[in-house]
C-alpha cells in the first residue's frame, strides 16, 4: 500500500496531494464504505493458516511445509522452519494450522499441525516449537499418530479465553471414526497449552472435547461462545456452536435433524444442530470475528472464508449470540477460493487465497491479500506521533471516531477547519475520540488537543 509521510511544513499539500493522487491498488465499495486492496505478498504455494501476530507480522504456513512471518507493508519473507523433507502433502494434506502462544511475547511458542508417512500410512501431528528470534526450534509433540488421510484431515488450531488450545480433525475417510469416542479422528480435541490433558475435558484423560465431525477448518471464539464451520459431504456444509461433550452427529446426520432416518438418533445422541447449513455445498474455511468500527458493515460480525463459491460470508446474530438472524455475502468471484483471513489491530482484513481449484495445479502462485478503509487518511505531527491509528466514519450513528494506540487522557478536542474555525467539539471514551460528522464537507481539519494534552494537534480528512 502506498505510503504518504510529510514534514512538519509540508502536510497541507501533502494531503490534498493524497485527494488528487491516482491509486494504482484496486477499490472495493461495500454498502457504503471503501476498501483499499492490495496484495502482501504472492508466489506461495497455498497459504492455510495466516494470524497476526503481537509482533505485527502475518505468521503463515504454506501446505508445502514451510513456516514464515510475513511484513504486512513491504511483504518481506522470512522463512522460520522448512518441514518440506518431513510433511506429506497430497490433495488436501500437508502443513495446515497454526496458533501463537496468547502471551507470546513472554512465551514464544508456536503450535503447528501437518501430516506426515510412517510405514507408507499417512498421520497427523501437533507439535509446540520456540520462536528464538530467527527460527522456530526446539520441536515437542503434543498428539501425533491421528491416522491422516489425503483428504478430510481438519485441521484448525485455536486457542481459548481460558488459555486452552482446541485442535480440529477430520475423519480421514473412514465414518467408523467420528463416533468412535477412543478416535482422534472426526473430533475437537482440547489440550492444555503445555500438551497436557485439562482436568474439565469431558472425558478424563482424554483429550477428545467433542465428536461426531466430518471436517472443520474454522474456529473462534468470542463472549464465551465457540463458533465452528464444518465442511459436509455433497450437502449440508455447517456453521455451528461448540459445546463440550456433545456429539455433532456425523455421519449418521447431515445438517439439521430434518430426516426420519436421523431424528431417532438425533434424540438418542443428544445431537447439537447447526446454526445454518448450505446445500448444496460452499465450502467453508475459516472464521474470525470482526470488532473493528473501522469497516460498520463487518462491525460485531463473524466472517467466513468460502473455498468453492469463492467468496466472504458475514453473520449477523441476536443479542445472545447464538441465533444467525442474517447472512450476506461479499467479495464473490473477485479473489478466487479463499483459504483463512485474520485482521490487524487497525481493522484490516488479510486474506490467503488458494486459486481457482481445491486441485493445486497452479503452485506458488497463491497470494496474501488486505483489504483497508479508504475513505480516511491520518497525518499527525511529532507530538503526537506513534499514537494515531486510524479515522473512520460510522453511517449509522454519522459520526467520525479517531483510534488511538493509547488512552488520550480525557481533555477537549476541538476539531478546526482550514480557516482556523472550530466545526465540532471531541468526545473522548478511552482510546478513542468521537465527533459527529453532522454533514463535514470532505477535505482536511486540523484537530487540537487542549487541557490535559495541551499542544497535541493532528491534521486528518476524508473524502
Amino acid at each position: 500500500m502506498k505510503r504518504f509521510l510529510c514534514s512538519t511544513g509540508a502536510w497541507l499539500f501533502c494531503l490534498f496531494g493524497f485527494f488528487s493522487h491516482s491509486q494504482a491498488q484496486m477499490t472495493i465499495t461495500l454498502d457504503s464504505t471503501l476498501l483499499e486492496v492490495d496484495t502482501v505478498i504472492d508466489g506461495l504455494d497455498i497459504p492455510w493458516e495466516i494470524a497476526y501476530g503481537p509482533d505485527g507480522w502475518i505468521w503463515t504456513t504454506e501446505r508445502k511445509g514451510i513456516i514464515s512471518r510475513i511484513h504486512p507493508d513491504d511483504g518481506t519473507k522470512e522463512v522460520l522452519l522448512d518441514l518440506d523433507s518431513i510433511v506429506f502433502q497430497n490433495g488436501e494434506s500437508g502443513l495446515l494450522g497454526l496458533a501463537l502462544h496468547p502471551d507470546f511475547l513472554v512465551h514464544p511458542y508456536v503450535y503447528v499441525v501437518y501430516t506426515y508417512t510412517t510405514l507408507s500410512n499417512i498421520q497427523e501431528r501437533m507439535e509446540r516449537y520456540r520462536y528464538n528470534g530467527t527460527a522456530l526450534v526446539d520441536p515437542f509433540p503434543i498428539i501425533e499418530n491421528i491416522p491422516g488421510n489425503n483428504t478430510h484431515d481438519g485441521s484448525r488450531l485455536y486457542v481459548l479465553e481460558d488459555s486452552t488450545l482446541i485442535m480440529t480433525t477430520g475423519d480421514a475417510q473412514d465414518l467408523a471414526l467420528p463416533q468412535d469416542i477412543s478416535s482422534m479422528n472426526g473430533k475437537v480435541l482440547r489440550f492444555n497449552l503445555d500438551g497436557t490433558i485439562p482436568d474439565d475435558n469431558p472425558f478424563p484423560g482424554s483429550p477428545v472435547f467433542s465428536w461426531g465431525h466430518r471436517n472443520a477448518q474454522g474456529i473462534w471464539q468470542h463472549n464465551g461462545i465457540i463458533y465452528s464451520s464444518e465442511h459436509g459431504p455433497f450437502n449440508d456444509d455447517e456453521f455451528q456452536i461448540l459445546k463440550s461433550g456433545r456429539n455433532y452427529g456425523w455421519p449418521a446426520v447431515e445438517g439439521y435433524c430434518d430426516q426420519n432416518s436421523e431424528m431417532a438418533f438425533c434424540s438418542d445422541s443428544n445431537v447439537v444442530e447447526p446454526l445454518a447449513v448450505w446445500t448444496p455445498t460452499i465450502a467453508p474455511s475459516d472464521i474470525i470475528y470482526y470488532d473493528s468500527p473501522n469497516i460498520p458493515e463487518w462491525e460485531n460480525t463473524i466472517l467466513m472464508t468460502v473455498l468453492k463459491d469463492k467468496k466472504l460470508v458475514r453473520f449477523e446474530f441476536d443479542g445472545t449470540g447464538t441465533t444467525v438472524t442474517n447472512e450476506t455475502h461479499y467479495l464473490t468471484d473477485i479473489f478466487g477460493r479463499l483459504r483463512d483471513i485474520t485482521v490487524d489491530p487497525k481493522g484490516c482484513v488479510y486474506l490467503a487465497t488458494n486459486g481457482s481449484s481445491w486441485v493445486n495445479n497452479n503452485p506458488n502462485s497463491h497470494e496474501i491479500i488486505r483489504l483497508c478503509p479508504k475513505s480516511f487518511v491520518g497525518i499527525h505531527n511529532a507530538t503526537a506521533s506513534g499514537t494515531f491509528i486510524r479515522a473512520m466514519p460510522h453511517p449509522a450513528t454519522d459520526q467520525v471516531t479517531l483510534q488511538f494506540s493509547k488512552n488520550l487522557m480525557g481533555g477537549r478536542w476541538k476539531m478546526y477547519n482550514l480557516t482556523g474555525h472550530v466545526v465540532a467539539n471531541g468526545q473522548v471514551t478511552g482510546e478513542r475520540l468521537v465527533y459527529p460528522r453532522n454533514g463535514l464537507a470532505a477535505g482536511a481539519y486540523i484537530i487540537k488537543a487542549e487541557s490535559a494534552m495541551a499542544g497535541t494537534q493532528m491534521v486528518f480528512g476524508f473524502r
